[in-house]
């Protein structure tokens, strides 16, 4: 029990007690006391040793609860970024701890339209270009 072992002090402390107090009653009262307060001694310490087995069980809880804290924090780490290029397509890229896992470049559907800043071709027409277009429905897929 250590430091709380107070079953052979008790006694002792009541009897100096009341030898300083000098008055002959609190002797007599004393003297009827003493079996009291060894009573109250063993049950206070047996209160004693049951908090300190529950603070003993509750560091050992508290210990085994950081362990698994600490198992747990040693999952890896998935992360997944889109990137929407200039060009309208969109490059996918996986990572694992850091690492790249897996890239995944995804083409757009190439569209003619007319570009009337380029010069006219020689029939008159407007010069054509494709530009990247995603539909609605491609867009929610990723």
């Amino acid at each position: 029990m250590g430091l709380w072992d107070i079953n052979n002090v008790s006694a002792d402390l009541i009897r100096n007690l009341a030898e300083q107090s000098g008055n002959s009653n609190n002797r007599f009262a004393v003297a009827k006391a003493v079996g009291f307060s060894s009573d109250y001694a063993k049950i206070l310490s047996q209160q004693i040793a049951q908090l300190e087995q529950d603070v003993q069980a509750a560091s050992e809880d508290i210990s085994t609860q950081d362990q698994e804290l600490t198992a747990s924090n040693n999952m890896e780490v998935i992360e997944t970024i889109k990137r929407f290029r200039p060009d309208g397509s969109i490059m996918i890229t996986t990572y694992k701890d850091g690492k790249i896992d897996s890239t995944t470049k995804i083409k757009p559907h190439l569209v003619p339209m007319p570009d009337y800043d380029a010069p006219p071709t020689p029939e008159g027409d407007p010069e054509v270009k494709m530009e990247p277009k995603l539909s609605l429905a491609q867009l929610l897929m990723l």
